[in-house]
């Protein structure tokens, strides 16, 4: 009964059809082509799509088309064709039939070439065959080849040319058409109208001759000519006014383009995409897909018949381009995803809900319906359209009784039926949704409240007093929503469900039940699933692709929510009461006409979707998901080094992330693999690095798609940021050398400096001491003359003469040793001994002495200050032996090593040093020698490391006790080996024997 209502609908109402087409993207001159009149594309190793057109060549990387004209290299930019070859090369054909090719980012011209129509490898050979005819003069016209080694970057083209007459009698080459990795395919004429086709393998070629009609005679070099290899690599087809399938068992006639609704002069290009779906781009009958063209029955598909169609060719990821004369290009995602074509496309559809048997009812913002059925769309207004009630929007619509169907409209509450179309009830306020209970009456929220309806009598009551947004329910249990939340209504009464979950307090746009009795909820927040008392909420966290959810719609264990963003699939399962569920999105990349959808629902094994651009459908066990990982390029900097001037020291990196499926939901993964082994995330595809670290740095780049997928190419750029001068190792080398040269110099010159000044005071010391020794000598002298006078006066001439010869020995002995400043042990001693004689002989018998030097001591090595100890052992006898009166004075002279020390002793048994002490001021004497001996010692530590050590004590000071006094001279042990020699007076130094202290 509703199919013949639905037909009657059609007949009563219908103004307009709308088949389905091919979702697809549209590029046009507005999105960046440098033209809408595109004859070619192909896509290149790295994923770009290009495009030639009559105003230069564009590649696309899903995000920006770049345009490359004349001015970039192009020979002229009407460019008709493009080929790829092995390398990876893009070859270009212009209208000029100069060709041109893409070459490590730049573009080649090859003038010396004219007259090109068509390009092909020989993969057999590894040659490039660029085919040609050039008309010369006198109308001849000269056909052949240009052909060249395929050495990227060193081709070298060889022409080889023949008269078209010549050519057409068989005299001419065979003519390369298409290659394979193991064969080539070659034409050939046998005579005028007949042809031959030949298979070239590496052992030798096959032909197979073919009488054509006159009309078809030139295929071998038309330059409208197909010739296509077939995905199995070893047969190919041709088209000339039949399609031609040759291999090595001979040439298989196909289908006529007859068949097709075409001609030849109306083909503009023939894609072969396997061994049974074959595509022929037209002039006038658009795009048309032939399936099973080689065996079974032919099914002929058509899209696009108003389209001037040039090429189509498929991407690595699945999706198609085609190319249009006038129209730009479409890219068509997924053969599987349509939409309604007609009066409809275009539109704002609101709701859709299906009405019966693979027939659905669509809702539009304008007041109109479409009504679909498996004849067609057709649309129809509800009531004429007038400036009062052209955006009366229709937001909902179900059948209430056979023949009868309820729309709920900004303008009320409609009804539609074969007789006509009318109010049920005109509020002046807008109905957002109906639902009808089991009883047959009907429950509908509207913009002043909630309302229900009975048919009979017809009665409105209002239940609700508040702006509603939305009713469903199941049997008599009902939901609406309002501005501050969702109700429930149940034989309990009426309930408040806001407290179960925040997002339930707010805006509900929609409320739907599932197949298992779950509510599912459209909120602002995302979508709320109420079971068994309990919230959840799914939301962009979870996998959607916007919290802004407006309706759900189900087959089986699958839900499909409308988004502002797309739709959102959601496949789910309850295992112990918990949800567990995995999340899908489809968006325009997938093929929706828009992807803001007001609603979706399921009818004949299809999900309908109402969009803000029309009708979307597309399987309902439709899974978008990725069939390529995502390629990245480096776009001019693929180079694999960059030099960056320190002056400078910026770098700008343009990335293109290639997953066509994925628009430019494409995330970008890099890092500077030297310096930090973590990827930094970002969605910008210009990078923009400053101040980056002196020294060679490795760039890595990485891309995920909209899935997630991370592609497993790595692009990799080595950045060599050159530093300044005063940062090159070099310089730094440099800097170290002239500062160590400086500070050596400085060290230099301050050593030398303190020698110099050491040498001064030295010398000036050097000299303080002889002036000491010239004041002790005389000392001495006059002691000695007063003891010889002594003698004489005494009439002693014995020892007058005695003491006499001493003296003279002694003063001469002083004499030799006084310039030096170090003597030996033994000529001290010597010396020490003529002058102790001498004061034994001088105090007569008053005197007694003894020197001893212990065995360890080499008195001839060992050395001394020269004359020491000898005005010592004077202090000695002068202020110690001398005063006493009650007994003989001994003075004991002991040598003996104490470490590496030479300990002298000099001991007496005299009035000792305190009694003299206390003499002297008396007596107004002042000790000069002792005196002297002090300057010394000072003089000599000054100038040597270790210094000479004086210990004098009296005897009543020790624990012994005693008369007399001790005194004990500490020499650091030198000999004669460890001498030098000074450089500014030429005397002779001498050097300590060890560092030890005395013990």
């Amino acid at each position: 009964m509703r199919i013949f209502f639905l037909l009657i609908l059609l007949l009563s109402f219908g103004n307009g059809a709308g088949a389905q087409e091919l979702a697809h993207i549209q590029y046009a001159v507005t999105d960046g082509l440098p033209s809408s009149v595109i004859y070619q594309c192909l896509q290149d190793r790295n994923g770009f799509m290009w495009f030639c057109t009559d105003q230069g060549v564009s590649r696309f990387d899903g995000r920006v088309f770049r345009n490359f004209y004349k001015e970039d290299g192009l020979p002229d930019n009407d460019i008709l064709k493009m080929y790829l070859d092995s390398y990876g090369n893009v070859w270009f054909i212009s209208l000029l039939g100069i060709p041109s090719v893409w070459y490590k980012g730049h573009i080649r011209k090859m003038e010396d070439c004219p007259g090109v129509y068509a390009i092909t490898e020989d993969h057999l050979h590894g040659t490039i065959v660029l085919q040609c005819n050039n008309v010369l003069e006198k109308g001849h016209v000269y056909l052949g080849n240009y052909t060249s080694p395929n050495t990227p970057g060193h081709w070298r083209f060889t022409p080889s040319t023949c008269d078209m007459a010549r050519e057409r009698e068989g005299l001419g080459p065979p003519t390369l058409r298409a290659s394979s990795a193991s064969c080539n395919f070659l034409f050939n004429y046998v005579e005028p109208h007949i042809f031959s086709v030949g298979i070239q393998r590496a052992g030798g070629a096959v032909w197979r001759s073919l009488p054509l009609d006159i009309h078809c005679a030139y295929v071998p070099e038309c330059a409208r000519s197909f010739f296509t290899v077939m995905p199995d690599q070893r047969s190919f087809f041709f088209t000339t006014d039949t399609f031609y399938r040759v291999d090595s068992a001979g040439i298989h006639k196909g289908i006529p383009l007859s068949r097709l609704g075409v001609t030849i002069g109306s083909v503009n290009d023939v894609f072969c995409e396997n061994d049974s779906t074959l595509w022929v781009c037209t002039t006038n009958r658009g795009l048309i897909r032939v399936d099973h063209f080689c065996n079974g029955p032919v099914t002929l598909r058509y899209y696009f018949p108003e389209a001037y169609c040039t090429s189509i060719r498929k991407d690595r990821e699945g999706g198609y381009w085609l190319t249009t004369q006038n129209d730009g290009v479409y890219y068509i995602p997924d053969l599987d995803v349509r939409y309604l074509g007609g009066t409809v496309l275009g539109k704002d559809v609101k709701c859709i809900r299906e009405v019966g048997k693979d027939s659905l009812v669509a809702g539009l913002s304008n007041g109109n319906f479409v009504l679909v059925t498996d004849k067609g769309a057709h649309l129809r207004s509800l009531l004429p359209l007038n400036v009062c009630n052209r955006n009366d929007r229709l937001l909902d619509v179900v059948c209430w009784k056979p023949g009868q169907y309820i729309m709920a409209t900004d303008r009320g509450l409609m009804s539609v039926t074969a007789g006509g179309i009318g109010f049920v009830a005109d509020s002046g306020h807008g109905v957002k949704g109906v639902y009808l209970l089991p009883d047959d009456s009907l429950l509908f929220a509207a913009s002043d409240g909630l309302f229900k309806l009975w048919r009979q009598p017809p009665v409105n009551q209002r239940l609700w007093t508040s702006r509603c947004t939305c009713i469903n329910g199941l049997g008599d249990r009902y939901y609406w929503g309002t501005l501050r939340g969702l109700y429930e209504h149940d034989e309990d009464g009426t309930h408040y469900l806001g407290d179960l979950l925040p997002p339930l307090g707010g805006v509900i746009n929609h409320v739907d039940i599932a197949p298992d009795s779950t509510v599912w909820v459209s909120t602002q927040q995302g979508v709320i699933l109420l079971r068994h008392g309990q919230a959840m909420a799914i939301g962009v966290a979870q996998g959607l692709l916007s919290n802004l959810c407006k309706n759900a719609a189900f087959s089986g264990d699958v839900a499909w929510i409308s988004t502002d963003k797309g739709i959102s699939r959601i496949q789910y399962a309850w295992v112990d009461n918990r949800l567990a569920f995995t999340v899908g999105n489809i968006t325009e990349m997938d093929g929706l006409q828009s992807n803001n959808v007001s609603q979706t629902t399921l009818s004949g094994g299809l999900v309908w979707a109402a969009t803000a651009n029309g009708i979307s459908l597309f399987p309902a066990d439709y899974i978008p998901h990725p069939t390529q990982e995502p390629l990245v390029y480096i776009n001019d900097l693929d180079t694999g080094a960059v030099t960056i001037d320190y002056k400078a020291n910026k770098l700008v990196v343009d990335l293109s992330g290639i997953s066509f499926r994925s628009g430019q939901k494409i995330t970008y993964q890099y890092r500077l693999a030297d310096l930090d082994s973590h990827w930094v995330h970002t969605d910008n595809h210009r990078l923009e690095f400053t101040a980056l670290p002196y020294g060679r740095h490795t760039f890595e780049v990485r891309v995920s798609d909209r899935w997630g997928w991370t592609g497993s190419q790595v692009k990799r750029i080595v950045l060599n940021v050159v530093p300044p001068f005063w940062s090159t190792l070099w310089f730094t080398i440099l800097v170290y050398l002239a500062v160590s040269v400086l500070t050596g110099f400085l060290i230099f010159a301050y050593f030398r400096w303190r020698h110099r000044d050491t040498v001064r005071e030295f010398d000036m010391a050097d000299l303080e001491m002889k002036a000491l020794r010239a004041q002790m000598n005389p000392h001495f002298i006059f002691n000695c003359l007063s003891s010889i006078q002594y003698y004489i006066l005494d009439a002693d001439i014995r020892n007058a003469n005695l003491y006499l010869h001493k003296l003279s020995t002694l003063i001469r002995k002083i004499l030799q040793h006084s310039p030096d400043t170090y003597s030996t042990l033994s000529e001290e001693l010597s010396v020490l001994g003529l002058y102790m004689e001498m004061e034994k002989l001088r105090l007569a018998g008053r005197l007694e002495y003894r020197i001893e030097v212990s065995k360890d001591i080499d008195p001839a090595s060992v050395l001394l200050p020269t004359l020491f100890v000898q005005p010592f052992a004077e202090n000695s006898i002068i202020h110690g032996i001398v005063p006493l009166q009650d007994r003989t004075g001994t003075v004991h002279i002991d040598f003996r090593r104490s470490g590496n020390y030479l300990l002298c002793t000099i001991a007496d048994n005299g009035v000792g040093i305190n009694t003299a002490r206390r003499k002297a001021p008396k007596e107004g004497h002042t000790s000069m020698g002792l005196h002297n001996l002090t300057d010394r010692i000072r003089i000599i530590n000054a100038l040597r490391k270790e210094d000479v050590l004086l210990k004098i004590v009296d005897r009543s000071d020790t624990e012994a006790g005693g008369q007399g006094t001790v005194a004990e001279i500490f020499f650091p042990l030198y000999n004669q080996t460890y001498v030098y020699t000074n450089h500014y007076s030429g005397r002779r130094r001498a050097q300590p024997q060890g560092d030890v202290k005395p013990n």
